[in-house]
């Protein structure tokens, strides 16, 4: 029998390396130190241990809190189950290999049951796609979503899902349980869409059939994806009208966009990246001077319209489509964003750029299967469909009823504010890709240039 203090001792130094690996981690390096909060160990063979942890910089600053719910089993059981999961285990302790313990179905039923002891379940099917918190399904009918980094403030993901169950909103799932540490959100179980789709998925469906047949117009291809675009703006619109009446409206304030945009600048500018042996730096991406000079120009309009709660962090990967039409998810927000940035009230525009700056990544991702087959052809047609689609979003977006009590009242003003929000979208993706996936960071870059371009 392992002893709770004993074990914590051991599995301390190897926590900073096990951190660094997993996506949900917060920073770019291991951390100096970790200092466990909360130890909580049950079980005998397997164990399951949870724990709360401080990272902490070297001056012993907590940069960081993180859940961390680990299994233990004895080194010679060489489970199935563990094999190619190195990045999530923790390694080996008296005898004993320690990992995370969601990806041991066995397990992740006991997580279930102390999430939500009233609802059963036989089988777990950890979903093992590298996200910013972990999910496994139960079942084919429930989804356990685990917070990996807290907060203090409510996580937004779960206000809001319930916010909206509560007032009859069709476009979210059920929320059946939820697991607090005091006011911390740790987890939330909710119904499972099982044989859903998301719009990722379609895009690429539809992107894949057009890019077959280079040169030809999207409206002519198989697949066409305008017609969903058209119904995800209708969606969108219906969210933030929905969102407006629960938390109400505010003027917005372009001087806050400007302050806001600017810190996030700063962000960009104070990272260092290493790619191939070589250091990469802002500078060698982006003329951040030109972007906050268009930025600006963008927000010089008459009337910006009115702030509310957003989703905050849409794209056609939180977009479900199942039997009973469409569905969107997690409601947490940028995660390379503070989280007062996140939750605080936004222009609804924003979420109609992030939707639209999502289509820009299923062309260029669509062009990336192709390996080194493309010429300007194929880049024009991926770019053409691109267009159709955004277009039909934000048509579908100002087609639905009462929406422009919530926009700009001119429409130039509109586009200008939408085109400024794709803007500060775009570095935001620049940002995160070059902490998460360096390799796809030309996608954010190439949208800049893209709209410099046509500025100049």
């Amino acid at each position: 029998m392992h002893r709770a203090d004993d074990l914590a001792e051991k599995l301390t130094p190897l926590l900073g390396a096990y951190l660094a690996r997993q996506r949900w981690y917060g920073g770019h390096e291991p951390p100096a130190g970790v200092h466990v909060l909360v130890f909580d160990i049950r079980g005998d063979d397997p164990v399951i241990a949870w724990l709360l942890v401080d990272a902490l910089d070297e001056a012993g600053e907590v940069t960081g809190t993180y859940q961390v719910v680990l299994g233990g089993r004895p080194l010679e059981a060489d489970e199935e189950f563990l094999r190619g999961k190195e990045r999530v285990t923790v390694g080996p302790i008296d005898g004993w290999v320690f990992y995370d313990a969601l990806v041991d179905p066995e397990l992740a039923l006991h997580v279930l049951d102390r999430v939500a002891p009233d609802l059963e379940a036989t089988v777990a099917r950890p979903l093992v796609v590298e996200q910013t918190n972990s999910s496994v399904v139960y079942d084919e009918r429930l989804i356990l979503k685990l917070f990996r980094q807290l907060h203090r403030e409510p996580n937004a993901d779960v206000e809001i899902t319930h916010a909206l169950n509560e007032r009859g909103f069709p476009h979210v799932v059920p929320q059946h349980a939820e697991l607090k540490l005091d006011d911390v959100d740790l987890a939330v179980v909710r119904e499972y869409l099982r044989g859903s789709t998301d719009a990722w998925q379609l895009a690429h469906t539809s992107l894949r059939g057009l890019l077959g047949w280079p040169g030809e117009v999207p409206e002519r291809a198989g697949g066409d994806f305008a017609p969903e675009a058209v119904a995800l703006g209708e969606m969108t619109a219906r969210l933030h009208l929905a969102l407006a009446d629960i938390y109400g409206t505010r003027p917005a304030e372009v001087q806050a966009w400007l302050e806001g945009f600017r810190a996030q600048l700063a962000r960009l500018r104070e990272i260092r990246v290493e790619r191939d042996g070589e250091e990469i730096t802002a500078a060698d991406l982006v003329d951040t001077a030109t972007i906050e000079q268009t930025f600006d120009d963008l927000c010089e309009v008459q009337d910006a319209g009115v702030v509310t709660r957003i989703h905050g962090d849409l794209h056609l990967g939180q977009l479900l489509l199942g039997d009973a039409g469409w569905f969107l998810l997690d409601f947490e927000g940028e995660p390379a964003r503070p989280v007062a940035e996140r939750v605080a009230p936004a222009s609804p525009l924003r979420d109609v750029a992030g939707l639209v700056r999502s289509l820009q990544y299923a062309a260029r991702t669509s062009l990336r299967e192709r390996g080194r087959d493309i010429d300007p052809e194929l880049i024009a047609t991926s770019e053409a469909w691109e267009t159709r689609a955004a277009d039909a979003v934000w048509h579908g977006y100002q087609s639905v009823p009462g929406i422009e009590d919530l926009l700009p009242p001119d429409r130039a003003d509109r586009e200008s504010l939408l085109a400024a929000f794709q803007l500060d979208k775009a570095v935001y993706e620049i940002i995160y890709e070059l902490a998460h996936r360096p390799d796809w960071v030309e996608i954010p870059v190439s949208a800049i240039n893209r709209m410099l371009a046509t500025r100049t």
